[in-house]
């Protein structure tokens, strides 16, 4: 967070000395975007710092060179000689690699009057994720100056990144509904056993199964995101447990799941028996329902990849 700090107080510094280099007051006026996007913090950076990312959502084309005064120029009316195409001359400003990027902009080529001037103004880009597939945006465009001619860029932008902001939550993930519960997969096999000790050795030795106290992790990759891990957790229970009920049943399964608090507020619509509170931990939330049949389910959504995942003391 200090870096974070730091990177705006050296990034407006020398933003308002260039303006005050150009005799121009900056006023405290800016517009600001806030919103949810149900994508995953990777994809989304994907799409901000990226040629090809950028295309899916922002501009017809782009020149971008992903470095500190590198290029940051979005092309909208690729028709256009270079210079009325869009954003050209604009640069990337700084940077949080998936935290926060910014870059400077200026007015679009309908307003010629405004782009000869040598004053641009900026735009800081946050990201903050809520869960494996929901994340925080928040656009702030900011470096207005007092002189009125500059209003009406201000209000077209007021109103152009509502469109951007449009486009890009084109590709949101579904949220929860009766027919789509975002379950991604197995997250663990639970069941009772007289003597788990022994059991877990029996299947160490017989099957090559590498156990601790917990069980065992079967490692795999995410199919839309296979630079990130998963694993699924397979666990013997002593079978006088009492983490199995009211079930009855030898067995417990838990479902790796999106969006949980969206899932079990369609779930409770749903008449469905809720057997808990939710609760988060630093690998997950949880919560455990009941099917028709009187099989307990744990509901867990990861809120850390597999590698930072810490088991529970």
């Amino acid at each position: 967070m200090k870096s974070l700090i730091l990177s705006f107080c050296l990034l407006l510094n020398g933003l308002f000395s260039f303006a005050q280099h150009n005799q121009l007051n900056i006023t405290d006026e800016k517009i600001v975007k806030s919103f949810v996007c149900y994508q995953s913090l990777d994809s989304l950076w994907w799409r901000w710092t990226t040629h090809e990312g950028l295309k899916t959502f922002f501009g017809s084309d782009n020149k971008v060179d992903f470095h500190i005064g590198g290029a940051y120029e979005i092309h909208f009316l690729t028709d256009k000689p270079y210079g009325s195409r869009g954003t050209e001359g604009c640069m990337l400003l700084s940077f949080l690699p998936k935290r926060m990027l910014s870059f400077t902009w200026i007015a679009p080529p309908s307003m010629p009057e405004l782009r000869s001037k040598a004053h641009k103004t900026w735009v800081v880009v946050e990201l903050t994720p809520v869960s494996a597939n929901e994340t925080t945006i928040t656009l702030t465009h900011l470096g207005w100056p007092e002189d009125t001619t500059w209003k009406k860029a201000y209000n077209y932008f007021n109103g152009a990144w509502n469109y951007v902001v449009s486009n890009l939550k084109k590709y949101d993930r579904e949220l929860p509904s009766a027919k789509h519960k975002i379950v991604q997969g197995l997250g663990g096999v639970f069941f009772k056993s007289s003597n788990p000790k022994e059991l877990k050795k029996w299947y160490e030795k017989h099957l090559g199964i590498t156990t601790d106290q917990y069980g065992a992790g079967f490692e795999w990759r995410l199919l839309d995101h296979p630079e990130k891990k998963g694993f699924t957790q397979w666990s013997p229970f002593n079978e006088k447990t009492s983490y199995f009920l009211p079930s009855t049943k030898e067995f417990m399964i838990n479902y790796r799941v999106d969006n949980l608090v969206g899932l079990v507020e369609q779930l409770k619509k749903d008449s469905v028996t809720i057997c808990d509170s939710m609760e988060v931990y630093d690998y997950g939330k949880f919560i455990h329902i009941m099917d028709l049949e009187g099989n307990k389910i744990e509901l867990w959504e990861p809120l850390q990849s597999f590698d930072e995942l810490k088991k529970p003391e």
